[in-house]
């Protein structure tokens, strides 16, 4: 269980730093009109998987101590509601896959900017 409670708390700052760096990457090259590469993409596939990491030991967690421990409180539920929709919105990047280079700049950079959000306001949850 402390494994799982550690990974918990470890991932989201790699997330988070993934994510920080990528939305700068994301604006840098919007601004300076630079090619959509790969790297941007690759990017944005480590923040959705790391998300996605983050959920599933989450979702464990969450089953897990809600029934050993202390039931279900509503705050776990809201944290959980709304760190799972924070998790989907970065798969959304997909749908632009061929868009024009600015578009997918521009949409990419809402759609982590709205996820990184998401997950300091279902942080805001915990007591």
């Amino acid at each position: 269980m402390q494994i799982l409670y550690s990974a918990h708390w470890l991932i989201p700052w790699c997330s988070g730093a993934v994510g920080l760096y990528a939305l700068v990457k994301l604006v840098r090259g919007y601004i300076n009109e630079n090619a959509f590469t790969d790297t941007h993409s690759r990017l944005v596939r480590i923040y959705s998987g790391l998300m996605d990491l983050q959920a599933t030991t989450g979702l464990i967690y969450f089953l897990w101590r809600g029934v050993q421990v202390d039931g279900f409180p509503m705050y776990r539920f809201l944290h959980g509601l709304t760190m799972f929709v924070a998790t989907l919105i970065p798969h959304f990047s997909a749908r632009w896959n061929n868009a024009d280079d600015s578009t997918r700049y521009i949409t990419n950079f809402y759609l982590l900017l709205s996820s990184f959000l998401l997950t300091l306001l279902g942080l805001s949850f915990i007591p």
